[in-house]
């Protein structure tokens, strides 16, 4: 029965084609879907309308600024100094220091023309030559001279000859802020640019060399034994002041020709004069009158002048001559002796070399009285 459904359906749907009308697919039991039932009507009433929220407005904030990170510091370069006066003709020192020099000083003169520093060492010094450590009182002066005319030579009573005052009295009367020692007055003697006839024209044990202080304040020397020496050349080259002493204790900053071949160069009070460049001097001075000051030999000397770093050193006159004035006062320990109530220090000497403040209305250097306290501080 389902068989000859199936092909009624078929022979029918094939009529249909042929006649030209669209045919109907016929429904099966399997293929029939049931009919819905037509939806009844809804009711006005029964319809809920859901109203459409108005959007909120969400305010506009302002963008959060962005904080500006910090820079970092822009390290400010060291402006050049400006010169404290306009150049005078005599001027040496390239790098004359804008500070005070003596901060830390034992004692301490500063002016814009003359910076001095002097501090006081007492400690154990190696001597190689005993293997051993001696005490030592010493003391270091550190210098900067601005113009040439704030250093030059002084001599007993004022003038260069044969008469010998105390190393004291000599300072104070020709007003240097230092002074020390010279060479005695003997072999070479250069002043100024001139030569003068020393007490010994020979070249003893200890004037086996030359030093020599130019016009750019440049220091010099020379070994009289194995080197040549001219002095009228180096007069034309520049020399203005000079000794003939030694020995050379440093040259080029090692040491020097001769340093330790003296003889006679045993433990004592010593005056060494030391040059870093134009301008910058130092001035070394050892004692050896008490338990802690031993003197030094020219091995000890030669160590201690290249522990400072300095380019050349000269020794001069030391001994019982070896007085160190600042300020008007003898600061270091020579050998002493009583004169009624007045303290008499080393032994009188024939000439020193000092440093001061050059005043040019007299050519020489100005009172000590008329410095400020200010320019000298004194001992701490």
């Amino acid at each position: 029965m389902k068989l000859f459904r199936a092909l009624f359906a078929l022979i029918l749907v094939l009529l249909l084609a042929a006649c030209g009308e669209p045919a109907a697919a016929p429904q099966t039991e399997a293929t029939a879907a049931p009919q819905e039932a037509d939806p009844a009507p809804v009711e006005e009433s029964d319809v809920v309308v859901i109203a459409t929220p108005e959007p909120t407005e969400v305010p506009t904030l302002p963008p959060t600024e962005e904080p500006t990170p910090t820079p970092e510091p822009t390290e400010e370069p060291t402006p050049t100094p400006e010169p404290t006066r306009a150049p005078r003709e005599g001027d040496i020192a390239v790098n004359f220091p804008n500070y005070d020099t003596g901060v830390d000083a034992d004692y301490s003169y500063q002016s814009d023309e003359l910076r001095i520093a002097i501090t006081v060492h007492e400690e154990n010094l190696r001597d190689e030559k005993q293997n051993r450590d001696l005490a030592e009182t010493y003391y270091v002066a550190d210098i900067w001279v601005r113009n040439i005319n704030s250093m030059h030579p002084l001599y007993g009573k004022g003038e260069f000859a044969t008469r010998s005052e105390y190393g004291l009295d000599m300072a104070v009367r020709e007003n240097a802020v230092l002074a020390i020692n010279g060479s005695y007055n003997q072999g070479l003697i250069l002043n100024n640019g001139k030569v003068l006839q020393g007490l010994r024209a020979n070249k003893g044990w200890n004037s086996g060399a030359v030093g020599l202080i130019y016009r750019d304040g440049s220091l010099k020397t020379f070994y009289l034994k194995t080197e040549s020496f001219d002095i009228k050349k180096e007069i034309e080259n520049g020399a203005v002041y000079g000794w003939q002493f030694g020995p050379i204790i440093i040259r080029d900053g090692e040491q020097g020709p001769g340093a330790v071949s003296y003889s006679n160069m045993g433990y004592k009070a010593r005056n060494i004069l030391g040059y870093y460049e134009p301008g910058h001097y130092v001035v070394v001075y050892c004692d050896n009158q008490h338990k802690n000051a031993n003197g030094m030999d020219g091995q000890m000397m030669v160590n201690l002048m290249k522990s400072l770093g300095v380019k050349e050193a000269f020794n001069l006159d030391g001994g019982t001559s070896a007085v160190l004035v600042f300020m008007g006062e003898v600061i270091n320990q020579p050998l002493t002796e009583k004169k009624g109530n007045t303290t008499l220090y080393g032994r009188p000497l024939l000439d020193m070399f000092g440093f001061g403040e050059y005043d040019e209305a007299t050519g020489a250097f100005a009172d000590l009285s008329t410095l400020t306290a200010s320019k000298f501080l004194g001992k701490n």
